[in-house]
């Protein structure tokens, strides 16, 4: 039976291309779908097939697909699911998308092969798990930690606008009027979610724009160097920096120390999320922390329940839980210094 990476092989086309393709999305070239369409007819590629053998048995498998492995919080909500699956007798098939959308495409249609009951997704593009609907478009899926544009599936999520709105407050009310803001891709739901409760405060507390730079990138390291070197050079008068990611906040600590700027004398600094080394870090790190055991509970439970209703999720109606977190206050954020910040990099 010809699957959705035989089509891309075929075609030469990515595999996140020929699902979109398939399943009459509109931002597809009316050739490319054609060529997909031809493809799929020679090598007698049958769209619902698989989820006709997902009906006929259970696997007693969940996959699970998040986007990056060294990131604390995926890791350690891997391990809150799995608990939960494996009670109720389901083993936990994990894949690492990197945060590329055709890898996780790929993965996505791998899970579906191997048959697996039920889906829990951290979606690394707005277009989600759109590649699960190409191929069945019954199977349950639950979005973990981020939602996708797709409409047709549950999903499990921290309150991040609150959150970066609840760090400007805590900023502000230290007497901070300058913040800067670090964070990842502007696609992602996350970094939406942010950036508005950010922009919200900001509004809020009459702080202004350009006193308050944005800095959108990617979550990792690397950009948080870069940031945090561009706010050195081209923000001076910034005192607080809101690094949306832990491993942004690895990037800024680090530029920071190699810069001579000392936190939070010279500069405040607060985080989002709560690994364990934010606690022992020098000095410990303010951040807003999102209830993690919580959210891994919950979208579990959720799956199961859609796998247990045994029609999928066609016949339900969307359910989306946004959880709440909290401020953690730490030694990382202070008064703002009076006069220019020491540095020793431009």
């Amino acid at each position: 039976m010809a699957t959705l990476k035989d089509i891309a092989q075929e075609t030469g086309l990515g595999l996140g291309t020929v699902s979109r393709a398939l399943s009459g999305a509109p931002k597809v070239s009316p050739a490319t779908r054609r060529k997909v369409e031809e493809a799929a007819k020679r090598l007698g590629y049958q769209t619902n097939a698989l989820a006709r053998a997902l009906r006929q048995s259970q696997s007693k498998a969940v996959g699970l697909v998040i986007p990056d492995i060294e990131n604390e919080f995926y890791t350690s909500g891997a391990a809150i699911l799995q608990d939960v699956f494996a009670r109720e007798g389901y083993r936990l098939v994990l894949c690492c998308s990197n945060s590329d959308p055709e890898t996780d495409a790929e993965l996505l249609a791998s899970l579906v092969e191997r048959r697996v009951d039920g889906i829990a997704h951290t979606p690394c593009s707005p277009q989600g798990a759109q590649v699960i609907r190409t191929l069945s478009p019954t199977l349950p899926i639950v979005e973990y930690a981020r939602r996708s544009e797709l409409d047709s599936v549950d999903s499990v999520t921290g309150d991040e606008q609150r959150g970066s709105a609840e760090i400007v407050d805590h900023l502000v009310g230290l007497g901070h009027t300058s913040i800067a803001m670090i964070t990842g891709p502007k696609d992602l739901s996350t970094t939406q979610a942010r950036l508005a409760g950010f922009d919200d405060a900001c509004r809020r507390q009459r702080l202004r724009r350009r006193d308050c730079p944005r800095l959108v990138g990617a979550y990792d390291a690397e950009w948080g160097r870069e940031a945090t070197l561009r706010i050195l050079r081209d923000h001076p008068g910034v005192t607080a920096i809101y690094a949306s990611s832990s491993r942004i906040v690895l990037g800024v600590l680090e530029t920071l120390r190699e810069a001579g700027v000392s936190i939070p004398d010279d500069m405040s600094v607060v985080g989002f999320l709560n690994p364990r080394w934010y606690g022992v870090a020098s000095p410990p790190l303010t951040t807003y922390e999102l209830p993690l055991k919580e959210m891994g509970d919950i979208a579990a439970r959720l799956l199961l329940q859609r796998i247990g209703a045994g029609s999928g999720q066609s016949s339900h109606e969307r359910r989306s839980v946004r959880i709440e977190g909290r401020l953690v206050v730490r030694q990382s954020t202070s008064r703002p210094r009076v006069g220019p910040v020491p540095r020793r990099m431009a």
